[in-house]
């Protein structure tokens, strides 16, 4: 589980047992992989399909948390499975999730804040590209 403390939030508020309980009715509590494989095997967990920590904001993350359409009821094997498919629970991604709910939290509390630059994702030419088309912009306008 998620050391957020507004998903932990999330999770101990009624409508997330109201929601959990609908999933176990609608899966007839049998894990949903499972029973799509053709075998029978008893759900135990509530597995969110798109993590809610993936929202940037409180709004965005009870949408996330309280949707019956993201969530599925899973046995132990197939919810570890799913998040080792997904990589959730690796070194870079905890460190990513972190530096992400550290950004949030300032955002929030900080109205001077500015978040880091991000790296181009498409490597050093392209800065240097940017960069000269930043500058052609700003010579252009001081000679208008």
């Amino acid at each position: 589980m998620s050391r957020d403390k507004r998903y932990q939030r999330l999770l101990n508020d009624k409508r997330w047992k109201l929601l959990r309980a609908q999933v176990f009715r609608r899966a007839n509590g049998l894990c949903e992989l499972c029973k799509a494989e053709g075998f029978i095997t008893p759900g135990v967990d509530v597995h969110h399909i798109k993590p809610v920590e993936t929202g940037r904001t409180v709004q965005e993350m009870e949408r996330l948390a309280y949707d019956t359409n993201n969530c599925q009821l899973l046995c132990i094997p197939c919810h570890i499975k799913v998040h080792q498919d997904m990589r959730t629970h690796t070194k870079e991604k905890v460190k990513e999730n972190k530096a992400r709910a550290r950004q949030r939290f300032m955002e929030l509390n900080d109205p001077n804040y500015q978040p880091p630059e991000q790296p181009n994702p498409y490597g050093q030419q392209a800065d240097e590209y940017l960069k000269n088309l930043e500058e052609r912009a700003r010579l252009e306008t001081k000679t208008d």
